[in-house]
Parts: C-alpha cells; structure tokens; sequence
C-alpha cells in the first residue's frame, strides 16, 4: 500500500482523534485532514510556538510500522529496486510507524546534495565514480515510504525549493549523474512562519502551486490552558487563576501593537514551570503573584521584541514592567 492510501486510511478511520496531541482549532484540524485525505502535500503556516511540527509529527505517529530491506531507500523486500539492493542482498527490518519521518531543517546553508544526494568516495574508489553503487542518497531519497518533513520552508534559497518540484510533479527522483529515475513514495509536509517575520526567504511560486496551505492560528484561552496541563512539567501546585493570568498575559503580547514578535505557547509553558521554580525557592508548596511576576521577566527578556514604532523599543524591561504592574492590578 502506498504511503497516501495508508494516511487516507488513518483519517478516515481516526478523523480529527488522528491529531490528539495537537491542541487548538477543530476547524484547523479538518483543515489539515482534508488535505492529507486528498493525497496533497501540505504547507503549514503561522507564528513561531503554535505546534506545526507537533501536526507533522502526529501524523507519523499514526502511521502502522513497515517491513524494509535494511538499505537508505528503504525498499520493499519484494522490490528490491535500489542500487544497494541490487548490489547485495539486504536483510529485512520492522520500521516503527513514528520512525517513518525523515527532516530537513531549512537553512540557507543547506545544498542540494543535502537533499538529493552526492558520491560516497569510499564506494567510488571500489565501484568506480559512475557506478550508481557508489551514489549515497540525500534526504528526500531516504524518505522513500516516509512522510518527508520541511521545517521552516522559507529559510531555504529559491534554488533549492526548486530541488523539491521533480518529487511533489512526478514522484521521482534522478539519481545524480546517473541514469536512474528511482520512485519515492512519499508525502511532504513543511511548516513556514507568517510573511512578517523578517530574515527568510519567500516561498517560490512553483513550489506554492504544489502545495496547500493551512494557517495555524495562536490557540484560545482554554486551548492554552489545556497545554500547560499537558505539556508543562508540575512540581508544586499553580492554582488556576495564576494559570489564566499566565495566558493572558501572553495572549495581551500578541494583541499589542507595541510588539513584533510576541509570546508562543512556549512562552507560556515557560513562564508555568519558572513560576514554579520561583515558589520552590521561598520553600512553598503554591505559586503566588511574586513568583508569576518573577517568571515572566525572566520569559519574556530573551523573546519580546518591541517594534520600531513602539515607545518601548530598546527598552523591552520597561514594557515588561508594565505587563507585571498590571498582573498585580488583575489580581
């Protein structure tokens, strides 16, 4: 069974239950099964700390395991179609379903023999430079019956998205400057952060058209709270009101005009467990407004970035001052 047709299976049988460890939007979550049910590739777009790798990853978690042959393409044991399999026989493995995701970081360092593939020296010197034994495969080969994960799509130069369109056009990859098309059963999924963040590249044209996209937004109140249960570590109790002034207190970052880049979701899960920490240190047992206030200068000094018109440009302390005088007003 292809790769599409055992996601078409996942969706249908576990719908939205597919995306569990995702926390957010129902609506959202539709969103991205209809594109996995469709056999398209899916392109994930929204601000940095949302959970776009955490979609991707559930998707490969779903995934049921695979018999392969032990070689880079990962090969069918009937098939047996790659020049490792050809050359010597492999034996057989179990790859577990969440092991089927393969990543590419994007970086404007990242080359195209990352991705395709180059000569291993060793294999040419025993094969010759033109054997295709002697090709080692790069990372969209090696995602042969896996789901090929793009982080950060943006980060990579035009030249090398282009890399790219021969897999999500034809399903196919030549191998170097040999003259071997090999298969690659795979889909991709790539996240990008929004088009105002500053410093990346834009996504070419030709890639876009092959791809559909999903906006994953900042999650609602009781979405980021039902995180910090989930994902924050617990140490000593954090009652709830200081809960939702923790989220709050992120969520009014992103309604701010004065801030350019605002609290993620990580932002928040770190300023729960520092609070903690906080209380750890008076000896307590229950964290109380000092210590919330203490966790979120710590938080937010290292993430905010006031923008150029904002009265609090390089004075980020100053406005997070603000944001604790006012928890204690809350409160």
């Amino acid at each position: 069974m292809s790769l599409r047709n055992e996601i078409r299976d996942i969706v249908v049988n576990k719908g939205t239950s597919a995306l569990n460890r995702w926390i957010g939007s129902e609506q959202t979550k539709k969103e991205v099964l209809a594109v996995l049910l469709s056999g398209r590739n899916l392109l994930l777009e929204g601000p940095p700390g949302v959970g776009k790798t955490l979609l991707a990853k559930s998707i490969a978690k779903s995934l049921p395991d695979i018999r392969a042959n032990n070689c880079s393409f990962s090969c069918e044991p009937a098939l047996s179609v790659c020049p490792q399999c050809r050359n010597d026989k492999k034996d057989v493995i179990t790859i577990k379903g969440e092991s089927r995701f393969v990543r590419i970081q994007g970086s404007p360092e990242i080359t195209a023999e990352d991705l395709i593939g180059d000569i291993d020296p060793v294999l040419a010197m025993k094969f010759g430079a033109f054997d295709p034994v002697a090709f080692y495969p790069g990372k969209i080969v090696k995602a042969n019956r896996k789901i090929l994960f793009v982080d950060e799509i943006n980060r990579l130069p035009e030249k090398i998205q282009n890399t790219l369109l021969q897999v999500l056009e034809e399903g196919e990859m030549t191998i170097g400057n040999f003259n071997i098309d090999f298969h690659i059963d795979t889909i991709m999924i790539a996240t990008m952060n929004g088009s105002d963040i500053a410093g990346i590249e834009g996504l070419s044209e030709a890639l876009k058209d092959r791809m559909e996209r999903v906006v994953i937004p900042y999650p609602k109140e009781h979405d980021e709270l039902e995180i910090l249960e989930v994902y924050g570590r617990k140490i000593v109790n954090v009652p709830h009101e200081i809960k939702k002034k923790i989220v709050q207190v992120c969520q009014k970052t992103r309604n701010s005009q004065e801030i350019e880049f605002p609290a993620s979701s990580r932002s928040a899960i770190a300023i729960y467990e520092l609070s903690q920490s906080f209380a750890q240190l008076r000896k307590s047992e229950d964290v109380n407004l000092e210590d919330l206030s203490s966790a979120v200068r710590v938080a937010f000094l290292g993430r905010l970035s006031p923008n150029l018109e904002s009265g609090y440009f390089n004075k980020t302390e100053d406005y997070i001052k603000s944001l604790t005088e006012d928890l204690s007003k809350d409160g």
